[in-house]
């Protein structure tokens, strides 16, 4: 299977995701509209890029893995932990903005999910579940008391397989979650669910015969840009594309096929840690009808729909990010 396809596969997904958000925004307005945000236009400058460079001072973290694995740990900050999971294709260090902000006030830690940057899988290989188990490792191994969860797109996912494959860390261990930009299932639209698993299965047989992927795969920044909402930053799209570049071929198929089997509702519906979701009106991966259903399988949640943002909230939106953070870990402070 030419990797190639792959990258179609993708402008396919991002131009169906834009067509059914539209459609559904048509039908169901009260969906699209709220709760929102003020227009960030009347209240704040666009973030700087200086924010998307990682700040001097970066702890690095190398731990092993339940399976033989290594899961790379950025960390910088003191006070109460605050754990980051990033989307497929992106890196620890999409997090660069938060590491600026909110290191004064959180101990701030972001992984490389395996596949992904410095990490590796082990004997288990990809797919959510192990990115669960990942995390769990990190809150034990580093002995993260009352953290807050924050996990964007398949990071999100992730922290949703641990909520139910280790509710007992979660209960011990995890104060509140976050999910940023992402899904509780179905993650292609049913009309290329087909076509994904299809492409997935044939460049998995490849795997499997040894044959490998060939060709390098090249991400264009025109694609890159459709995950972005209103005026992103070139440099932030750039940083976005070069870390897709970056990924190996065969970890980015196997993250796609963990992608494809996702189902997050029967956890979701059993946790009761505190949880906020927040998604951007110009998200055509996970819409705002997504991040609704979300919160409204999670028992103690709230939504927060943030205007003319799209996929990449930690970037595109910086400090309405840290703000919603410090309000949420507020909240669960004074129900203490």
């Amino acid at each position: 299977m030419n990797t190639k396809k792959i990258v179609v596969l993708g402008a396919t997904v991002l131009g169906l995701g834009a067509a059914a958000a539209g459609a559904y925004g048509a039908t169901h307005p009260s969906d699209v509209r709220g709760p929102e945000t003020p227009d960030p236009g009347s209240r704040r400058d666009h973030p700087s890029d200086a924010l998307l460079d990682l700040p001097a001072g970066i702890i690095h973290h190398e731990l092993s893995a339940a399976d033989g694995g290594v899961v790379h740990v950025i960390e910088k900050g003191v006070g109460r932990p605050l754990v980051l999971l990033h989307g497929i294709t992106l890196r620890s260090d999409v997090w660069a903005p938060q590491f600026h902000q909110l290191t004064d006030r959180y101990r701030v830690l972001a992984l490389d999910l395996r596949g992904h940057g410095a990490s590796v899988a082990g004997s288990n290989g990809y797919g959510i579940p192990s990115l669960a188990a990942d995390l769990a490792t990190v809150l034990i191994s580093l002995d993260l008391p009352d953290a807050i969860v924050v996990g964007h797109s398949m990071g999100g996912m992730a922290a949703m397989q641990f909520c139910g494959d280790f509710p007992e860390v979660l209960a011990e261990r995890v104060a509140g979650l976050v999910f940023v930009a992402t899904r509780a299932h179905q993650v292609m639209p049913p009309y290329v669910d087909r076509l994904a698993r299809s492409l997935v299965a044939r460049g998995q047989g490849r795997l499997d015969g040894g044959r490998g992927l060939p060709g390098r795969r090249t991400v264009n920044t025109r694609v890159v840009r459709a995950a972005f909402g209103d005026r992103p930053s070139a440099k932030a799209v750039g940083i976005v594309a070069e870390m897709g570049r970056s990924m190996a071929p065969a970890a980015l198929l196997s993250s796609l096929g963990g992608l494809i089997e996702h189902d997050g509702r029967v956890a979701l519906k059993a946790t009761q840690t505190p949880s906020l979701v927040i998604v951007g009106t110009r998200d055509i991966l996970t819409p705002v009808p997504a991040g609704r259903h979300l919160a409204h399988l999670l028992p103690n949640s709230e939504l927060v729909v943030l205007r003319r943002a799209g996929h990449q909230l930690m970037q595109e939106r910086p400090a309405e990010l840290a703000e919603l953070i410090d309000g949420f870990v507020r909240r669960i402070e004074d129900s203490r």
